[in-house]
């Protein structure tokens, strides 16, 4: 066997291994260092807050969204839906969920510019210095904003700091096994890179920002099909620290059909691709290395998907040309151990999450059912559109809303 497919396969075989290991051991020291201790008040007492909330032909949902949002335990805040050209109800949805509360304000713009110009409107028009972003399919907890202000005032390198989604319409067998990933993937990670203040995406699901940070970055660009994770980046690249408030919750609808699902990680792959197409140049200089992790994460999953088709497809025809039956033992173990360390992986991010959702152990039994489906959806998803674009970047128009929505469906509040 030549070097370079035995190279191939080490990479292969010992990438899964290597990361869970970390993103175990970033989640145990953060579980440490910040989610055992108590953040005081910021010392000055409570900012205000604008919270935003973009919305496009929302009609259906709006209103538990904005009742959510008037709801939350602060003292100072306002409430802006920015409704970018609906073709429904959503604005007048909005507005009666208010019930005449004065802190919501519903700008209504009649053209559908995009998420992107919707959110830099917002912006520009917030009254307040602290600014939380959050979709319109989600409920925020009621001590959510509070969280991210104290995690963002606990230290002024802090541009953005992150909340913690969790899944509310466990209506199915995909929407429950996404319980485990925003668990196992997403928190895990989230937590490893806030150990060094470089978390990578601060998602639009949940978020708190500095104002100024992000208009000085240049706010969020609208060719992006990911446009958090390339503000991220911007805020990163400009010397800025990211973090993540795992109290800081908020109940989210996920996809519920696997076309919408395949839709979205399209949508995710493509924008990493971009991101890293836009900004791998600029992060590999020495002054920027405190994010090359965070690059070499995204870097990296993007080789191992092809790598691992590699690997398989030339395994496979020696194994089977030249009856090579210890290869394909060798394989088989390899899998078997994989799927051990993922399931360690999957318990470990479980017992943490514990606290902020009683019920996510009982989908612990589904792990093998969602390595096995989630594994192979990435792959096909990095294939189809991340490779891409990393070839050829953002394209030069806009992004629209363009993710299918199943409704109604029944969510279960956090």
């Amino acid at each position: 066997m030549s070097t370079v497919a035995l190279v191939l396969l080490a990479f292969v075989g010992l990438y899964p291994i290597v990361t869970a290991g970390l993103w175990i051991g970033g989640g145990l020291t953060f579980w440490a260092r910040e989610e055992r201790r108590e953040l005081p008040p910021p010392a000055s007492g409570w900012p205000g807050v604008t919270i935003l909330i973009p919305a496009f032909n929302e009609e259906q949902v709006i209103a538990t969204c904005v009742r959510a949002a008037l709801a939350v335990d602060y003292a100072d805040f306002e409430v802006l839906v920015l409704d970018d050209g609906s073709q429904d109800g959503t604005a007048e949805a909005a507005r009666a969920a208010s019930a005449g509360d004065d802190r919501l304000r519903v700008v209504h713009d009649p053209v559908n510019r995009g998420k992107a110009e919707q959110l830099n409107r917002g912006f520009e028009m917030a009254r307040h210095e602290l600014v939380v972003v959050s979709d319109a399919d989600t409920h925020l907890h009621p001590l959510a904003v509070r969280k991210l202000v104290t995690r963002l005032t606990s230290s002024s390198r802090l541009a953005a700091v992150g909340g913690a989604p969790h899944v509310t319409n466990r209506v199915n067998l995909l929407c429950v096994m996404q319980v485990l990933e925003a668990a196992s993937i997403v928190g895990l990670i989230r937590r490893t890179q806030a150990v060094a203040g470089t978390v990578g995406v601060v998602a639009g699901v949940l978020g708190i920002f500095r104002r100024d940070a992000v208009i000085a970055v240049g706010g969020y660009r609208g060719e992006m099909a990911t446009e958090d994770i390339d503000l991220t980046w911007r805020l990163l690249l400009a010397g800025w620290d990211t973090g993540y408030e795992p109290d800081a919750l908020v109940g989210m609808e996920v996809p519920a059909t696997m076309r919408a699902l395949w839709a979205q990680r399209r949508r995710w792959a493509r924008g990493q691709g971009e991101v890293l197409r836009v900004h791998m140049g600029e992060v590999a200089r020495w002054r920027h290395r405190r994010v090359w992790l965070v690059a070499l994460e995204s870097v990296a999953s993007l080789l191992w998907v092809v790598a691992f088709v590699l690997a398989t497809a030339f395994t496979t025809v020696a194994a089977i040309g030249a009856h090579d039956i210890p290869a394909l033992l060798l394989a088989f173990s390899w899998g078997i151990a994989v799927a051990l360390i993922a399931t360690i992986q999957l318990g470990f991010a479980l017992r943490v999450e514990l606290p902020y959702d009683r019920r996510a152990m009982l989908v612990f039994l589904l792990a093998p059912v969602y390595s096995v489906t989630f594994w192979l959806l990435s792959a096909a998803a990095a294939l189809r559109s991340e490779a891409p674009a990393l070839l050829r970047g953002p394209a030069e128009r806009r992004v629209v809303w363009d993710i299918p929505r199943e409704r109604p469906s029944s969510v279960r509040r956090v």
